[in-house]
């Protein structure tokens, strides 16, 4: 009796958390459109002398793209990159070395090579801003209450 008791118990907590936790991919794309406008996030076209240096991917629609002198981007796609998500790289293919142009420069996950996902906006961000979006679907740190 005490190891259904447990077990049942076990169940509970796990279900409890997962369903807190996270949020589908849906929820985290309309999340950060949320956070463009609600922020008003000016979009830019054209990002000269950009020179790629980290990512984070936040879905298979948005990633966070850092280059040269610490400049945070986010980065918008025109369609569903489901590789990115699960890649350890990827590539940024551009058309122009030295600059990142929207509607015409793409990123590939290292998985998926023969993949191009073109860029649909550019979002220059603040320090700030760019922690704010790295967070949006991840649980609160209980220790901020």
């Amino acid at each position: 009796m005490k190891n259904v008791f447990f077990a049942l118990s076990v169940s509970a907590l796990i279900s409890a958390c997962a369903s807190t936790s996270t949020m589908t991919a849906q929820e985290k794309d309309t999340a950060y459109l949320d956070y463009i406008a609600s922020h008003q996030l000016e979009s830019v076209d054209k990002v000269q002398s950009f020179k790629f240096n980290d990512w984070q991917s936040l879905s298979n629609k948005h990633l966070l793209v850092s280059a040269s002198l610490n400049k945070k981007y986010l980065i918008g796609l025109k369609s569903a990159c489901t590789d990115l998500k699960f890649s350890n790289a990827i590539t940024v293919n551009r058309t122009n070395n030295s600059s990142l142009i929207t509607g015409f420069d793409s990123v590939t996950a290292l998985h998926a090579p023969g993949v191009k996902c073109f860029i649909k906006s550019i979002h220059p961000l603040t320090k700030e801003e760019a922690m704010e979006i790295a967070a949006i679907g991840k649980p609160a740190d209980k220790n901020e209450t």
